[in-house]
């Protein structure tokens, strides 16, 4: 894919954008690939070989403990911060690898050139209906003045519509939240097909968060999608819907250089 690099470094595969590298001497964005049997699962997290790609310590990458909430964390030196229930990371410092983690959530990652800052954005659907992504920018305007047309979003592997599948209690959900994204876009579609809920609906989460970020003051053309879904992919990436209940993770991180 054109928006895309992936390279194997023969212990571990690693998705990068091609977006991105063109600020390859500032800033490093990578996301893990399952290959090699990687996965970064709770109880057994793996960091070694991504962190050697990076040229930084297991130890030292900052991991965010997710719990599907709005909450983004600023990360100010190396060492005074919480990662308990935080969904998001910031930081202008260098040399701090800053982590999440997703199977089919939607991971985003904020680069501003100009001021050198970046956010790495966990985005569930949960997420996405409390807006994580418009609060990252937000906090990105208010902390370091960041001005949104300069502001690149690469948007990682995750589940797209086809697969992302619900019932009337989310759907009613995301009508309710983006109602006019709703009358305006294909965000929602009914399905023909039911589960022991009921009916099922598709819902585009990739398109509601570009139509927020557009919105935040984002320029499409900086807003880069890797285009891939984690269930189509799922020889590459970790998918919860596929793998079920013992599902693995994929990582995405980023470090200023």
């Amino acid at each position: 894919m054109e928006n895309i690099t992936i390279t194997d470094y023969g212990n571990i595969e690693i998705l990068e954008f091609n977006k991105m590298l063109e600020f390859k001497d500032k800033v490093r964005t990578v996301v893990s690939l399952k290959t090699y049997n990687n996965g970064f699962g709770r109880e057994n997290n793996k960091y070694k070989n991504i962190a050697n790609v990076l040229g930084t310590k297991e130890d030292e990458i900052v991991i965010a403990k997710q719990s599907h909430t709005s909450n983004i964390e600023i990360i100010k030196n190396n060492k005074d911060y919480s990662m308990q229930d935080i969904d998001g990371i910031i930081t202008d410092i260098k040399r701090i690898p800053i982590a999440i983690t997703f199977s089919d959530c939607i991971p985003l990652f904020f680069y501003d050139p100009i001021n050198n800052v970046i956010a790495n954005i966990h985005s569930g659907w949960k997420g996405t209906v409390q807006r994580i992504a418009e609060s990252a920018v937000n906090k990105l305007i208010k902390n370091y003045k960041t001005n949104p047309k300069n502001l690149i979003c690469a948007i990682g592997p995750c589940i797209r519509k086809d697969h992302f599948l619900v019932n009337d209690d989310v759907k009613e959900i995301f009508e309710s939240k983006f109602y006019d994204y709703s009358k305006k876009y294909d965000i929602i579609t009914k399905t023909d097909k039911c589960n022991e809920k009921g009916i099922q609906y598709e819902v585009d989460a990739v398109l509601v968060n570009k139509l927020m970020l557009i919105e935040s003051g984002l320029l499409e053309k900086n807003i880069i999608d890797s285009q891939i879904c984690t269930v189509c992919k799922k020889d590459q990436f970790h998918s919860r819907r596929v793998e079920g209940i013992n599902y693995e993770l994929n990582t995405g991180i980023m470090m200023l250089k």
